[in-house]
């Protein structure tokens, strides 16, 4: 079965000023949303469609799809990993530190070595060769970005912890298209991913401390490729699994046999909300060319899964 090609959205970030209020930023999260053209549809179908709308975590999507869909029909998954998404997120990893970001610094991408570890990666004795030849080039990043400015500390940035379908039913007992578009956890807008699986407490180098979470994923998973599901009612069920980019959920209520609801909340939702720590960050920078500098790198540390754009603008 193929899927016409759809438009995944974009994270637009403005930066401006307001005269006597100082730095002012602005996040335009636009997420076209597959899932209303999944409504409607039989559930077997739309569940074994989905992940071929998503050119990016195609396999956590089909997993988060399959285990709401299981746990709708009464058949609940307790938390295990998925092989097929572990690989999936450490690949993910790879093509950051590899491509991504020495791009990112002035550096050549590393294609050859970038294509070699990802086939190497999971296969026998594939990670010793993948931890060997990734060492001298991580360095060089470290070095480079070691010699750049950090954003000055947040205090206090909520750390949103790797959850269990049926941990989520007591902070969040339904998903509604509101909340999915700009979640909170205990009221307050949260990170997911490498920062908050590693970062601890104190994130005082939020883009440092994203690099550094992506090298040790790399050789040391924790939760990564986690997945569960748990049933909310009969019809209704919720998947969770723990992405490249931090906690995914979907949320399934059928009617009949056929979709009735459908909500899906990725990691850019939480990483890249209008409230949340990326906008704290950058209007704790005063200087708008420190700023301007900063805000392409830490989008990259923050990892959206939808393409990027940074304006400058008066009054964003």
């Amino acid at each position: 079965m193929s899927a016409a090609p759809f438009d995944p959205g974009f994270v637009r970030l403005r930066l401006g000023s307001k005269p006597g209020h100082g730095p002012s930023v602005a996040i335009e999260l636009a997420r076209p949303t597959a899932v209303t053209a999944l409504r409607g549809k039989p559930a077997d179908q739309a569940v074994r469609l989905l992940p071929l709308l998503y050119s990016i975590c195609g396999a956590a999507q089909g997993a988060a799809a399959r285990l709401a869909l299981d746990a709708a029909r009464g058949q609940p998954h307790a938390p295990a990993t998925d092989p097929a998404v572990l690989l999936e997120a450490r690949r993910e990893h790879l093509w950051r530190l590899l491509l991504d970001w020495p791009r990112a610094l002035g550096q050549p991408g590393q294609e050859t070595l970038l294509a070699e570890a990802r086939r190497r990666l999971g296969q026998e004795g594939g990670d010793t060769w993948v931890a060997v030849a990734l060492n001298e080039p991580l360095e060089h990043l470290e070095q480079a970005l070691s010699r750049l400015p950090e954003p000055a500390p947040v205090p206090d940035i909520p750390l949103l912890p790797p959850l269990a379908a049926a941990e989520t039913l007591a902070l969040w007992p339904r998903l509604e298209a509101d909340f999915a578009a700009a979640p909170t956890w205990n009221g307050r807008p949260a990170l997911t991913g490498p920062l908050a699986r590693h970062a601890g407490a104190r994130l005082l180098q939020p883009i440092a401390a994203s690099i550094r979470a992506r090298m040790s994923e790399l050789s040391h998973p924790s939760g990564l490729g986690r997945t569960s599901s748990a049933a909310i009612a009969p019809g209704i069920g919720r998947a969770t699994v723990e992405t490249a980019r931090g906690l995914l959920m979907h949320e399934i209520a059928l009617e009949g046999d056929r979709i009735g609801h459908y909500v899906i909340i990725a990691p850019t939702e939480w990483n890249f909300h209008a409230r949340g720590p990326l906008v704290s960050w950058l209007e704790g920078t005063p200087s708008p060319s420190a700023r301007r500098e900063l805000a392409p790198r830490l989008v990259l540390a923050l990892d959206p899964c939808v393409r990027w754009q940074i304006e400058d603008g008066e009054g964003a």
